[in-house]
């Protein structure tokens, strides 16, 4: 049973630590654990964590327009299977809130044109130096039933975001979203 409230950053800053150090992936995976005592037929309408729906735990502050984005891909997601959004959450079976995480990264190559086996020191003809920078970004999205407060799905998705994703925020948020939340709600097996 899941037991990590949404104020208890350190085991979430745990699991994107682990996240992060498998590696980059080219295209994003997404992960998923949830509560096995929770029946999640019963959830049909959902909104956003009032405040503090985007929690940030990285050294780098996050796109201003990443929030919305969040909230309007998470959106369009749910309500295509079925769930109901509402303004109010009070008004809600559950509640949709999001961590963020990242790591930025510099990775150097050196390419030699050719192979001579005799180096001579200063010598750098014919070779080239390629920089790039990226970031390796975990995103989490949390279920919490609104009515017992309690975290009941969680979700997640690693992957290196570089400056082509940054320009195409939409899509690069489409994909996050929709590898996570192909998850929920869970199968849940027959006789729990």
């Amino acid at each position: 049973m899941i037991s990590v409230t949404r104020t208890r950053l350190p085991f979430l800053a745990m699991l994107l630590s682990a996240c992060l150090s498998a590696g980059c992936m080219t295209k994003p995976t997404g992960y998923s654990d949830y509560d096995l005592t929770t029946d999640f037929s019963t959830f049909e309408t959902f909104a956003f964590v009032p405040q503090r729906t985007l929690i940030v735990a990285s050294p780098n502050p996050p796109n201003p327009a990443l929030e919305p984005a969040l909230r309007q891909e998470t959106r369009r997601f749910l309500e295509r299977q079925g769930f109901r959004y509402s303004e109010s959450a009070n008004n809600a079976d559950f509640l949709v809130g999001f961590v963020l995480g990242g790591t930025p990264t510099i990775r150097t190559t050196a390419f030699v044109s050719s192979y001579r086996q005799v180096y001579v020191v200063g010598q750098t003809q014919g070779s080239q130096v390629v920089t790039q920078e990226s970031t390796e970004a975990g995103l989490v999205i949390d279920i919490i039933d609104r009515a017992s407060d309690q975290k009941k799905w969680m979700g997640w998705t690693v992957r290196e975001i570089t400056m082509a994703d940054q320009k195409r925020l939409s899509q690069t948020v489409r994909d996050a979203v929709g590898v996570i939340l192909q998850h929920f709600p869970p199968e849940v097996p027959e006789g729990r």
